[in-house]
């Protein structure tokens, strides 16, 4: 038996070396950008909610139907700390970044690395079968760990409760290592390294929205649903609040399980493959899917549909909490209070938050997008399209105009769905129009996160995954820029954006964001052009 096992863990340890030089400066920037945001945050919240009448009215305003199923159940409430707020509100907010970049990690040095053949040349030396699961595993492991430990001191040079931080951080660690396991099993289900992290991606969306329906239906985490996700488990740790740490072991253990389950499925299916089998296409193509665009559609497809359905989903169940907040106002007068003042009142401003985090999540779609094309070029799949008949602006600028077209689309399509559950919920047929328009003003700053993506893709491929930084950070100050201290959202373009339908719609800046998002792809195409490609 321990012949068996030192066989297939043969090699182990220089890969390791390997996945952990490679990952060095990405962990470095997530450790530093996570630490960093979450210490501004707090002493932010520390200096504007520094009576208690202030936090008692953030506290009422946080127990609305609509914020517990954005921010969380909401612990603490009736002596609302600022520790209490720390975790209410910014926790869930750090768990969801460093999800994505444990899932992200473990796909590319497993199901990518396999995809470009990597792997194959790796394990034509005496390499165990379970080595690169290992590698793998361990660099997303000291990754997540990196970020929990520099944000665990981050929250130790605040006042916050030392107890209360290694509770939070100890949520966060949790859920990156789970999704780190859902990673680990999707990259053994599919033999393409982007369908693994959109399968991954689904998985961490229906766990956000397990939460929020169940924390929604049933208070300070009582309700089933809630108790079937991850994100869940890491806020019934109370931190801050009265700390209990026993959660903490439900995610321990599922991630365990996952690994396990990882583990076996790579001994059951052969390198190179998924095991889910793939759909043979057509002998003969149809006319519709000839040319570059409708390939790079056929690819994309699936990731396009899983993150549509997530980001439509979320503004129908914003649009259907739209009521109930309402209705919570006005049993709470003075909360009316705490929203700016605008045409459409409280019920406006919290459709442009929200809608602001709609197109965070565009955002991170159409970074994908441009993701999946260095995919192709690490897989040289790249190489050999362009070794056609194919200009390297025409392949590059195929996939980015998809990605545009679709976060489009799906930003329309949301406005629709979260206008047509608001008329329901309101009783009212006013709020179609203004929030389609709400949706659509933010394709601009969309596009800047897009241009970003591509000029990173241009300039400096290797550095890609700092793209993901920056979507985390355009994340946090879009949803809590008014905590933050001056200045510190200025690289973000929704800073610019007009904030409707609180706001009245200012056309200057929707021009010059989209002239700037424009140069931004513009440039970023231009330096791919003048790069070398990998292949």
């Amino acid at each position: 038996m321990s012949t068996v096992v030192d066989t297939e863990l043969a090699g182990t340890r220089g890969l390791v070396r390997v996945a952990l030089r490679l990952d060095r400066w990405r962990t470095i920037v997530w450790a530093v950008a996570v630490a960093g945001l979450t210490q501004v945050s707090v002493s932010a919240i520390t200096e504007l909610y520094s009576t208690p009448e202030s936090r008692a009215g953030r506290a009422q305003l946080i127990s609305s139907p609509a914020a517990t199923a954005l921010a969380g159940p909401g612990y603490g409430l009736d002596d609302y700390t600022v520790g209490a707020m720390t975790a209410n509100e910014l926790g869930l907010w750090i768990m969801l970044p460093v999800g994505i970049m444990a899932l992200l990690t473990v796909t590319r040095h497993l199901r990518a690395a396999e995809e470009d053949g990597r792997l194959e040349l790796v394990r034509s030396a005496p390499v165990g079968r379970d080595a690169p699961v290992v590698a793998g595993l361990t660099a997303a492991v000291v990754a997540t760990l990196a970020v929990g430990a520099l944000t665990f001191l981050a929250l130790l040079t605040t006042e916050l409760d030392p107890v209360g931080s290694a509770a939070l951080v100890g949520g966060v660690v949790m859920v990156g290592l789970v999704f780190a396991g859902v990673s680990a099993v999707t990259s053994q289900l599919t033999a393409h390294g982007r369908t693994a992290s959109s399968l991954a991606m689904a998985v961490l969306g229906v766990a956000f929205l397990l939460r929020a329906v169940g924390d929604v239906r049933g208070p300070e985490s009582t309700s089933v649903l809630t108790w079937l996700s991850p994100f869940g488990w890491a806020q019934a740790t109370r931190a801050y609040v009265d700390e209990r740490f026993w959660p903490l072991a439900i995610g321990v253990l599922v991630a365990v399980l996952l690994v396990g389950w990882a583990f076996w499925l790579a001994g059951r299916r052969d390198l190179g493959t998924g095991l889910l089998a793939e759909r043979l296409g057509r002998p003969r193509a149809s006319a519709r899917l000839t040319g570059l665009f409708a390939l790079t559609l056929r690819r994309q497809l699936g990731a396009i549909l899983s993150w549509g359905a997530g980001i439509v989903l979320s503004g129908a169940l914003i649009g259907l909490l739209a009521g109930e907040l309402v209705d919570y106002v006005d049993d709470e007068p003075q909360l009316a209070q705490m929203f700016p003042d605008g045409p459409g009142g409280v019920i406006a401003s919290a459709f442009a938050l929200y809608t602001v985090f709609l197109a965070v999540m565009a955002a991170a779609y159409a970074s994908t997008a441009v993701g999946a094309a260095r995919s192709e070029e690490v897989a040289t799949r790249g190489a050999l399209v362009l070794s056609g008949p194919v200009s390297r602006t025409r392949w590059l600028g195929s996939q980015v105009g998809l990605g545009a077209l679709a976060v489009v689309v799906i930003m329309l399509v949301t406005g629709l769905v979260m206008g047509l559950t608001a008329n329901a919920s309101l009783g009212s047929d006013g709020h179609l129009a203004e929030l389609v328009g709400a949706s659509a003003v933010t394709l601009p700053a969309i596009g800047c996160v897009l241009g970003v993506a591509v000029v990173v893709l241009g300039v400096a491929p290797r550095g890609f995954g700092l793209v993901w930084a920056y979507v985390t950070y355009v994340g946090v100050v879009g949803l809590f820029g008014g905590l933050l201290p001056d200045g510190s959202d200025v690289l973000s373009p929704f800073t610019y954006t007009p904030q409707l339908p609180a706001e009245p719609m200012d056309w200057p800046p929707v021009v010059l964001l989209t002239v700037v998002a424009v140069a931004l792809n513009a440039a970023g195409l231009a330096a791919f052009r003048r790069r070398d490609v990998v292949g």
